[in-house]
């Protein structure tokens, strides 16, 4: 695990530092639900409303809930193409099937460590890895063609959540005692629902919809990288992206929060279909103004000092916020809250720290993550295996 590596590009720091910041962003996602109710995600007043509480509400609720999973999306798309592009030094075959290695190697940590271990039926590993290898199949297609992909498969997203029915359950006594006997639970009790969940939901069409939404996110992210999104862009061009994407985000899915709210959340948010139209705004626009930031030299030390050895480690760190959230606050751990909304942000940020102090001292020793290092092993190995029986369709310089 101590092999050295090459040195990393300005390119590759910025992809580390937005990974950094989508595995952060998760803890605030998901300590809502694990520390206080599972309730919360169609009826977020069930934690507090003060006005404080409102805006700490508003503010995951548009830039934080779905879009941090989206970002994650966003750089998986980049990072297939960085590992399977055409290049002088590479021939399809290999290439290709190390890459479908490394998603199968994704599917199983997914589902052994997340949906088993960790009892979090809603893991985005699996999907990740189905996704990808669609993906995959249309990545060396004309840039353009995989941005309208994108932007079609979002529009398809928002025409299913647009037929569907979002009314919310009404919050009632048994609702709440339920969610509380729900959380306080075990630890076989946790892992039972998980795989019970895991199941009905794969079995259903739900899984085509969140690997649709995967995919769409990795098209975009591959179309947005090879037009030099990532790479290219100049100052001006940036910050014009920045404020042009934050204002359409912020004003759909912004919009939408505070009318559902002023209704007593009668309708799901997070599954309203402005709100998935809305969601790849915010997306996009986190990724260029956390590059915008990086062009000056003191925001560039900062974000590549706090969040560069997370986005390094953004798997096993992944893997982390889950064990934290499942044994801090379920009785699978220590069972502790449940906690109001000032509280879960407080122990968010506290998470957060944990996670940095951690990556950076684990990255003092040693060049990657555990989980890193585990899949890249799994992918040399298999691929590897894989190529060797299949020698005659070996393609070069593909």
């Amino acid at each position: 695990m101590t092999q050295s590596l090459a040195p990393k590009t300005d390119r590759l720091v910025h992809l580390d530092v937005l990974r950094g910041l989508a595995v952060l962003g998760l803890l605030f996602a998901r300590f809502p639900a694990k520390g206080g109710s599972s309730l919360v995600l169609e009826h977020p007043d069930v934690l507090g409303w003060s006005a404080g509480e409102q805006g700490l509400w508003l503010f995951n609720s548009v830039m934080v809930d779905d879009a941090m999973r989206g970002l994650f999306a966003l750089l998986f798309g980049v990072s297939l193409w960085m590992m399977t592009g055409p290049r002088e030094d590479r021939s399809l075959v290999p290439t290709w099937t190390g890459y479908l290695a490394r998603t199968a190697g994704l599917f199983q940590f997914g589902l052994t460590f997340h949906v088993i271990a960790l009892a979090e039926a809603s893991d985005i590993l699996h999907v990740y890895a189905l996704a990808a290898c669609g993906a995959l199949i249309l990545s060396r297609l004309d840039a353009r063609l995989l941005l309208l992909g994108g932007m079609v498969g979002f529009v398809l997203l928002a025409a299913h959540d647009f037929m569907g029915d979002i009314t919310t359950a009404p919050v009632t006594s048994a609702a709440l005692a339920h969610a509380a006997a729900e959380r306080e639970a075990g630890y076989l009790a946790h892992i039972m629902a998980s795989i019970q969940n895991f199941q009905a939901w794969s079995l259903s069409t739900g899984i085509v919809w969140k690997c649709l939404e995967a995919g769409s996110y990795m098209l975009l992210g591959l179309g947005l990288f090879r037009i030099g999104f990532f790479t290219r862009l100049s100052n001006e061009t940036l910050a014009l992206i920045t404020a042009t994407a934050y204002g359409v985000g912020l004003a759909v899915c912004g919009g939408v929060a505070i009318s559902l709210a002023a209704g007593g959340f009668m309708e799901s948010v997070k599954a309203h279909f402005l709100t998935t139209l809305g969601k790849p705004f915010i997306v996009i626009a986190h990724a260029a103004l956390i590059m915008l930031l990086m062009r000056g030299g003191f925001m560039r030390t900062v974000l590549t000092g706090l969040l560069a050895p997370v986005g390094r480690m953004a798997l096993t760190l992944y893997l982390a916020g889950s064990a934290i959230a499942l044994f801090a606050f379920t009785g699978a751990g220590l069972g502790l809250g449940p906690f109001d909304r000032y509280e879960i942000t407080g122990l968010a940020v506290l998470g957060s720290l944990f996670l940095i102090v951690a990556a950076r001292a684990w990255l003092s020793a040693f060049n990657q993550g555990p989980f890193e290092w585990a899949l890249r092993i799994w992918s040399q190995k298999t691929g590897g295996f894989l190529v060797s029986i299949l020698p005659g369709m070996r393609l070069q310089n593909a």
